[in-house]
This record gives C-alpha cells, structure tokens and sequence, in this order.
C-alpha cells in the first residue's frame, strides 16, 4: 500500500448561513457526542463526496448549497472537491482552501465513471492509489467491467447501517451486484483483476432482441438496487422488522380493546351519575318550589286565626256582658228589649269562629309536619348529591387524566406500527420485484452467479492463501481488542463472511456485529499494508462500540469489558501511518487526550461545538 488518499476535511457554506468545517486528524480521527447534531451525517457526507449519488435532506442543510472535501494524495498532493449538495459534478482547487470563497477553480471533473479516464471523481481516486483501468467481473458469463471508486468505497466508509448488517461486510444483498462486489474484494486481496477473463459466448447473447431487453432488464435493476441501497436494511432485516411490527400492532390492537372498554364502561357510570345528579337536582327544586307556596299557605293561616280569634274574642264580650242601665238612655236592665232578637247571633258566630279555628290550626300543624319533612328530605338529597358529584369528579378524573390520554397515546403507538408496516412491506416489494426482474434477466443474459456452474458460466473465485492470512489479521485484531467471544477466525466464502470462534459473524447480536465489522473493515486495510496492495488508505467507521450503549440484551454487551480501551489504544499504536475515523456517541477514555483528533458535539449552544453545523442564525 504504497499510495495513498487521506481526508483533510469537510466543509459545507451557504451565501446567508454560517460555514460548518470539521477538520480531520491524519491518523486517527473520533466525531463524538450528543445524538442529533449530525454525526451520522457526516459520514454520509464523505461518501457523497466520493462519488455518492444523493445527499439525504435534513433541516439543518437549509441555506447550505456547497460542500466540500479536501483530500490529500501521496500521489497527487493536496485538492479541493466541491459540490452543489442537491450532486452533480464537481469544482476542483489545488491545495487546502477551506471554507474561502474568493479562490479560482482549477477545473472540473465528472461525477460518473468512465472507464481509464480521470476527468471524473471515481477515474481521479483509483489513479491515486494505482487502481485505474482495473476490471472487475459482473456475471457468470464472465462480462467484465471497470472498477468504480464506488466498488471500494463501502468497504471503507461503514455507516450506521452497514454495520450492524446481518449480512457480509463485503456483500450489500442485491444479487445483481453479487458478482462484482466478489471480484472487487478478490482484487484486493490480490491485486488481480478480471481483465483477463474472455466471456462465454453463449447463443442468448446473439441474440440482439434479447440483448436489448437485457439492457432495459438491467437498467431497471440497477435502479431497483439505487432504491434498496438507500433503505439501509437487507431482505432479512426487513422481514424481522416486519415480524416485530406485526406482533407490536397485535399487542396494541389488544391494549386498545381494554382500553376502550374500560372507558366505555367508565362512560356509562358518568352517565349515570348524571342522571342520578340531575334527578336530585330536579327533586330539591320541586321542594323549593313546595315550601315557597307552603309558606304563603301558612302566612295565610295565620292571618284566619288570627281574625277568627277577633271575632271569638268580640263575640264572648257580647255574650258575657252584666246586665247595667242603658248608658244612653237611662233604662234600667227590666225595661231594655233583651227579648228581641238582634240580626247576628253572637254567641252561635263565636262558637263556629272556634271550631274553624281548630280546623285551622290542625291544617297548619299538618302543613307544619310536611315542611319539616321537606326540609329534612332537601337535607338528604343534598348529601346524596354531594356524594353523587364527588363520584361524578373521580370517574371524570379517570376518564381525562389517565383514560382518554393512554387511549390516545395507544393509538398513537398503533397508528405509527401500522404506517412503519407499510413502509416495511414497501421495501419488501421492491425486493420481490427486483427477485422477479433478476429471474428475467437471468432466462435472457445470465446475469446472476449460478449456484452450479455449467459451460457457460465462470465461477468467482477467491484465494485459499489470502482468506487465510486475512483471517489471521481479524483473528489478531479480535485478540489485541479483548474481545469476549475471541478464538479461532476463519472465512466462509459461502456466506462472505468471517466465523469467529465457531459461529457466523452474523449470527450474533447488533452490538457485537457493529465491533466485528469494524474488525474486518480494519482488517482488509491491515492486510492491504502489509502486503503493499492497493487500498484508499483510510477507513470511515459509525458506531462500531454500539454493544456499550444499544445493546440487543446481556449476550449483546460489552459494559464491563475493557474493549473500548484497547480498541482505542490498538488505534492509536497500529495506525499511525493510515487514517482511521470513527463517529460514536460516547467519548473515548479520558486517558487517550491528546493523542488522537478529538470533536466533541455538544449540542450546547454555550459550550465548545454545537455539531456538524452551527445553531442556525441566518446571515
């Protein structure tokens, strides 16, 4: 590994925004931090910069229209690559410019490919580290093409995805570019491309219908895998989501049954409360109402008797009166007309005065017993309504504070299953259309590696000698790190992948997929510089120590272990003279400062770096 390619840095400017630069490390290099503030990003903007096709949107690349790389080759020196962040070519400077926006361009390049040339970004990397003009196989009938910058770059650049894959770290699971990834890895653990391969001459290719829907076939399933690219997720991966989803929507459906019977049954006691409350109400009315005329009822009694009791009381002083002279006359009691009778019957009024007083008095005591009876049933139904209203509260308290909002964040939950379901079985499609486009193409131009080669196809094959030594590097790097499962290592060239101490590599948790990828990542660039191959020179790694702070369960972790410290300390000691960067959420140990490149993403507007780009202030 004579030549070689290291990033200086990576700049992003904007006419009315802020520059963001991040400034790399020649050796090791750690981007760490705070989620959210574009550590993923970053390493999606270094491949995009190395010929990647799109630049994903997020919304702090608003008011960003250029990004930039400086690359440093000891071939070529130093350059400067921009470009628009929505692709397409680039504008190339000479030397380091940074985030300067008053230097003259140098010229130029491609973004596409073209095979032997360096006018494009692909043709310009190769050349730096002699790989120009290399070829590499596509099919079984040996059709070869060139090799693209892009063949090497996701054996290099490892995002978040990529590296907990279940899959190869050296295959992306499309079967169209099975073939070529193969050959790719082949050529690098050689230096032997495919170039002279002479294709089989097959009677499918001569014929120029089928040759010319091949194509279109092509095409489409080269866009297909565009699309399934960007997924991040292979076939297997999917179908587990899918099951996961599947059993998560179950769940939630069952969750929202009881909760929505709990409510209505609590709804129903509302109502009933309600009911029982507004009948209370309605009977203290009626009562209100009642002793309002019982009391004009009484008033009126007591002015009859007290009128009848006038009357009682004039009338026995008419009957009871001593018989004396006139006191106008002079007549004595003998000679006065006490005979005759007069026109009122005095003493018979008295009498009926008195008994309808007592007929009075027993109508008022009556009503007297019915107000008090009313009043101590209002007494009662207050109570009851107090007691009504305090059960009404509880049940309403029920219904919107814990109910209605476990309710609506249930089916929130659900809501959001079934739209990733839809997604997931989205994706899925577009495997099986890629599986029946590839059936297709297989019947017209024998596109696809067969299992059991026949006359016609050639089989890719891959050093016994060169599988071995570069197992023995993971092997020895798996070792130095401390890893908990370490033991023998060897690849499977079925599965193009490793098997570490008796099991897939792929077989086990996410965490510990993450720390084995970035193995066999560092291993392939080991193995490259010892046996002076060509290789870019650097690697880009995202959260390969996943199994200290994600792990999948206990079997998944690596809390506990010193991993992370050899890791690192590995780096630094073994990489000195390659370029080796790695994004992760937490810090590495403290006792490593200053021996390593160190940006740290607060998140913190008032503290050291905010992220990849500045909090937004518009210029």
């Amino acid at each position: 590994m004579n030549k070689t390619i290291k990033i200086r840095n990576i700049s992003f400017l904007g006419t009315r925004v802020p520059p963001a630069l991040i400034q790399f490390d020649q050796s090791l290099s750690v981007v760490c931090g705070a989620s959210d503030t574009g550590k993923s990003f970053l390493v999606e903007a270094i491949d995009f910069l190395v010929g990647g096709k799109e630049l994903r949107e997020i919304p702090e690349l608003d008011g960003y229209d250029k990004v930039r790389i400086t690359i440093e080759s000891s071939e070529k020196g130093i350059w400067t690559f921009e470009r628009s962040t929505q692709g397409g070519n680039y504008r190339i400077f000479e030397g380091d410019i940074g985030t300067s926006t008053n230097v003259n361009e140098s010229g130029t390049i491609k973004m596409k490919h073209a095979a032997g040339k360096e006018d494009n970004i692909s043709g310009w990397l190769l050349s730096a580290i002699d790989l120009l003009n290399k070829c590499v196989r596509k099919n079984a009938n040996g059709d070869c093409r060139s090799l693209s910058f892009r063949d090497m770059a996701r054996l290099i650049i490892v995002n978040e995805h990529e590296i907990i894959r279940q899959n190869s770290p050296f295959l992306t699971g499309q079967f169209i570019s099975k073939t070529a990834e193969k050959s790719t890895l082949k050529l690098m653990l050689t230096d032997v491309d495919d170039n002279s391969i002479v294709p089989a001459n097959t009677m499918k290719k001569s014929k120029s219908n089928d040759q010319v829907k091949a194509e279109f076939l092509d095409q489409w399933i080269t866009d297909i895998g565009s699309e399934i690219t960007k997924f991040g997720f292979g076939r297997e991966e999917l179908e587990e989501q899918l099951h996961k989803l599947e059993k998560s929507i179950s769940l939630s459906k069952e969750k929202l049954k009881l909760i929505q019977f709990q409510l209505n049954e609590l709804m129903i006691q509302r109502r009933e409360m309600v009911r029982d409350r507004e009948t209370i109400r309605d009977r203290k009315d009626d009562i209100a109402d009642m002793l309002v005329r019982f009391n004009l009822l009484k008033t009126q009694y007591e002015t009859d008797l007290h009128r009848l009791m006038a009357i009682e009381e004039s009338g026995s002083l008419f009957v009871h009166q001593d018989r004396a002279p006139c006191s106008l006359c002079g007549a004595p009691p003998e000679t006065q007309h006490n005979t005759e009778k007069c026109d009122g019957d005095v003493e018979s009024i008295v009498i009926a005065a008195a008994a309808e007083m007592e007929k009075i008095k027993i109508l008022a005591s009556d009503l007297n017993s019915t107000v008090t009876a009313l009043h101590e049933e209002s007494a009662w139904l207050s109570k009851d309504l107090i007691e009504v209203e305090r059960r009404f509260d509880k049940v309403d308290i029920d219904i919107k504070s814990a109910i209605a909002p476990e309710l609506s964040d249930t089916q929130t939950s659900y809501s959001d299953f079934v739209d990733a379901r839809s997604k997931v079985i989205s994706h899925l499609s577009v495997f099986t259309r890629l599986d029946k486009l590839l059936v297709q193409k297989n019947e017209l131009f024998g596109d696809i590696e067969e299992t059991k080669p026949d006359d016609h196809t050639i089989a890719t094959k891959l050093s016994t000698q060169a599988l071995h030594d570069f197992s023995k590097i993971v092997e020895r790097i798996l070792e130095a790190w401390d890893f908990p499962d370490k033991g023998s290592v060897h690849f499977d060239e079925e599965a193009m992948d490793f098997i570490i101490n008796g099991k897939l590599r792929g077989n086990r948790g996410k965490g510990l997929r993450a720390i084995t990828h970035a193995a066999a990542t560092l291993g392939l660039l080991e193995y490259c510089k010892e046996n002076s191959l060509p290789h870019p020179g650097f690697v880009v790694l995202d959260s390969p120590l996943l199994a200290y702070y994600k792990p999948e369960g206990e079997d998944d972790s690596l809390q506990g272990t010193s991993l992370k410290q050899k890791f690192y300390k590995y780096l630094i000691e073994e990489h000195s003279d390659s370029q080796v960067i790695i994004v992760e959420n937490e810090h590495p140990p403290e006792s490593f400062k200053g021996q390593l490149g160190l940006t740290v993403f607060t998140k913190n507007p008032q503290h050291d770096r905010f992220g990849l780009f500045p909090p937004k202030v518009m210029l």
